[in-house]
């Protein structure tokens, strides 16, 4: 028998060797389970099964939604929740279709905000975007729409909408599900470029859009396009200039010799223009309240061009913008008069628009 003594300094070393020894030979420390993956994001805009945790079947009845342009076909319509939730699917061109008042996916745009006027979407579509949504949660039934652009350069757009279940629990399990979707629409949702220019130019466009109504209208590199009455109008000019020959602000202070003085300018600076209506006051609704406005109407060759004139108050700038739209290579005066009443129509319509917002 015998014993063996060790130090304080010497124990301390010794137990701490031996734990060591001791977890390098544990089994448990061997078999320790490393972290799992998360798994990857759902994209619940591409999945819809994922989307209503069930297998989607084909939708029994098919409720009216309209016509949608000429060109869109019909790839897809799929219920699930009872069908409470229904997704419908269609394929656009990429081009647009020979002689048509903008592409495709600008019609479809428009056809889509039809169904919602009151939401916060563009009205006009941007030929930059490759990606657009829309999301209407205000009524009863809720509505998503997301438009994109293929590998191939055609167009998908995807609507969902969702009646509500009247069970309380049921509801808050869809409603769960719904926003999943609805964040991810919102993800994909292409950002509307700033108006840029002078604080006049930024509310003429602001004009332009509100203008617009439910009208289908594409803003491209050159401006803006959209119909009216059969005509394909297109801005030519958005401009800020002084004021010329005084255009007073005030309609009481419009005087019939300033405005024929004008027509006189603008007859020397455009000598092959027939105009159709010479420089006229804008004629103001009743109980409108505003400024004063002039416009002109006239053809060179086969353009007919519209402007409007717009005085600010006090020294700020005159406000302008021109329209054109393209006219038949020989139209018969019958024809000519038709544009010339749809571009009147439209210029007052802005000019009345103009007054609401801004004045």
């Amino acid at each position: 028998m015998f014993q063996i003594f060790i130090s304080g300094k010497t124990a301390v070393a010794f137990s701490v060797l031996s734990a060591l020894v001791w977890t390098a030979a544990s089994p448990a420390s061997a078999a320790r389970p490393r972290p799992r993956a998360l798994p990857a994001a759902v994209d619940f805009t591409a999945d819809f099964k994922a989307l209503a945790r069930q297998r989607p079947w084909t939708c029994a009845a098919q409720p009216a939604i309209g016509v949608p342009p000429t060109g869109w076909a019909a790839v897809a319509d799929e219920c699930a929740w009872q069908n409470r939730l229904r997704m419908r699917r269609w394929s656009g061109p990429g081009d647009a279709k020979p002689g048509a008042c903008g592409s495709a996916q600008a019609q479809w745009w428009a056809w889509a905000r039809g169904a919602a006027p009151a939401t916060a979407a563009p009205a006009g579509w941007r030929t930059t975007w490759a990606i657009q949504s829309l999301i209407d949660e205000r009524g009863a039934e809720k509505r998503i729409v997301v438009m994109r652009r293929l590998p191939s350069g055609e167009w998908s757009a995807t609507e969902w909408r969702w009646n509500p279940s009247p069970r309380a629990a049921t509801r808050a399990w869809q409603e769960g599900r719904w926003k999943l979707l609805a964040e991810r629409a919102a993800e994909l949702r292409a950002p509307v470029e700033a108006a840029q220019g002078a604080p006049q130019a930024r509310m003429l466009s602001g004009v332009l859009e509100a203008n617009l109504g439910m009208r289908a209208g594409e803003i491209g590199e050159h401006g803006w396009k959209w119909q009216r009455d059969g005509l394909c109008l297109a801005v030519d000019e958005v401009g800020l200039g002084q004021q010329i020959m005084q255009l007073p602000y005030s309609s009481d202070d419009s005087r019939l010799e300033q405005r024929a003085a004008m027509q006189l300018q603008l007859a020397r600076r455009y000598p092959k223009a027939v105009w159709l209506t010479n420089f006229s006051l804008v004629p103001a609704p009743p109980n409108e309240r505003g400024g004063a406005k002039f416009y002109a109407i006239w053809t060179e060759q086969a353009t007919l061009k519209g402007q409007l004139w717009i005085p600010t108050r006090g020294d700020g700038p005159l406000v302008r913008l021109r329209l054109t739209a393209a006219l038949p290579a020989a139209p018969d005066a019958p024809a000519v008069a038709r544009a010339e009443q749809a571009m009147q129509r439209e210029l007052m319509a802005l000019a009345s628009r103009w007054a609401a917002r801004h004045e």
